[in-house]
């Protein structure tokens, strides 16, 4: 048993985190990991060869596994640690492999820089043992708060040069390569720029959080993160384990869904450019990024569920219709025709009609749109075509009233 007044092992300083976790171990008996805010390994002790698959999946990718991460939030663990100034109990988790754990933040004030966790034996830790475990947290914290420090002066460090690149400082792809190298970052081989815009301005407290959530998700490899009032700029390329392009949507209904759940963030829109291999175009998908969020602002219903600025489809080219031929003058004639049929017979053929091309000319799909039956549909699609002189079988004849109307929206915004 230990005597606290003299005897504490952890009542002085260590050299980095290894010494310390090595330290722990011996003390206390148990398998021991430390880890920062975003759960990315930063030390580890050595383990028994039947330790659990938590474990070993963290130790193997430098990262607690995502499928452990989001069960401990599910289940208020997170929370509870974060709110908590002491050693926190976790009982096994067969089904995520997680074994009996002793947890504890790692704090410098109010802030939160990491966590300690210890895989329990038969033995549990007693009481003394886990107040031990408390001053162990205290000295990691000098260690800790040097590790966040280095990482928040290297982010600044870049910050400004990223902005530079999306908003077209640099003239030539030699000039950015350059700088690269004076910075002594890696070029991705391949990226895309997402933007998330949030309904407040990005306090420091969001930014950690934010951080979290791109780091612990895995779906995304994030390159370098910019941050403008209340816009998050990510270069970004799919993770190892994800597939293209798709990559990016998941990611950013993910991240907007546990903004939401997981720190009461509503509200923010998330859009995504196009990839490229060349960090000269980063500018443009930044751009094309902006433009898709900016035309989900003026279209909500129609691209709801649009996020990549591929999808956008024929709304990616209405502002390149000049004014002058935005007008009525030039509209299809059938538009005119239905538009004075509903204000005389106080029918909605036009709305019907939109919907209809909205939803690929599917019967099905747009009844459901309408709330009509489908028989219902058929008959107004036939009184349609008959008082608008409209063949509902050419795509190009359909393309351009959907255009039409969606201009006429546009005017009006």
């Amino acid at each position: 048993m230990y005597e606290m007044s003299f005897k504490n092992p952890f009542k002085k300083s260590f050299f980095d985190l290894k010494e310390l976790v090595d330290s722990i171990q011996e003390n206390l008996g148990c398998p021991t990991t430390i880890e920062d805010t975003n759960h990315r390994l930063h030390a580890y002790s050595s383990h028994e060869v039947d330790t659990d698959s938590a474990r070993i999946g963290t130790i193997i990718s430098q990262r607690v596994p995502e499928k452990v991460i989001n069960r401990l939030w599910r289940e208020g663990i997170i929370p509870k640690l974060m709110q908590s100034d002491c050693a926190l109990r976790i009982p096994h988790i067969e089904d995520i492999g997680l074994r009996d754990r002793v947890a504890i933040a790692i704090r410098k004030d109010n802030e939160i820089l990491g966590y300690i966790w210890i895989v329990e034996g038969v033995k549990k830790l007693n009481d003394i043992q886990l107040k031990l475990l408390k001053d162990a947290a205290i000295a990691a914290t000098p260690l800790m708060a040097k590790l966040h420090q280095n990482l928040k002066r290297k982010e600044e460090h870049y910050q400004d040069f990223l902005w530079k690149i999306l908003s077209g400082h640099y003239k030539s792809s030699k000039d950015i390569q350059e700088k690269f190298y004076e910075l002594n970052l890696k070029i991705p081989d391949h990226f895309t720029v997402l933007v998330f815009r949030f309904d407040q301005d990005i306090t420091r407290k969001i930014e950690e959080q934010i951080s979290y959530l791109i780091t612990t998700s895995q779906k995304i490899t994030n390159h370098f993160l910019v941050i403008i009032d209340n816009e998050l700029i990510l270069i970004a390329s799919p993770h190892a384990s994800q597939s293209g392009d798709h990559a990016f949507e998941g990611f950013i209904s993910y991240f907007t869904s546990e903004m939401a759940n997981r720190f009461s963030i509503s509200g923010v829109k998330g859009s995504s450019g196009t990839s490229y291999n060349d960090f000269g175009k980063a500018e443009m998908s930044y751009q094309e990024a902006m433009t898709v969020l900016k035309l989900k602002q003026d279209f909500p219903e129609e691209l709801e569920d649009v996020f990549h600025f591929r999808q956008l489809g024929a709304f990616r080219y209405l502002n390149l219709i000049p004014k002058e031929r935005r007008d009525k003058r030039h509209e299809h004639p059938a538009i005119a025709k239905l538009e004075a049929y509903d204000s005389l017979h106080k029918t909605n053929l036009l709305k019907t009609l939109e919907v209809f091309i909205q939803q690929d000319s599917n019967m099905n799909d747009a009844a459901k749109k309408l709330f009509v039956h489908t028989n219902t549909l058929h008959y107004r699609i036939k009184r349609i075509s008959e008082i608008g002189s409209v063949r509902l079988t050419n795509v190009h004849e359909k393309l351009g009233i959907y255009l039409d109307l969606n201009m006429r929206k546009m005017d009006k915004k």
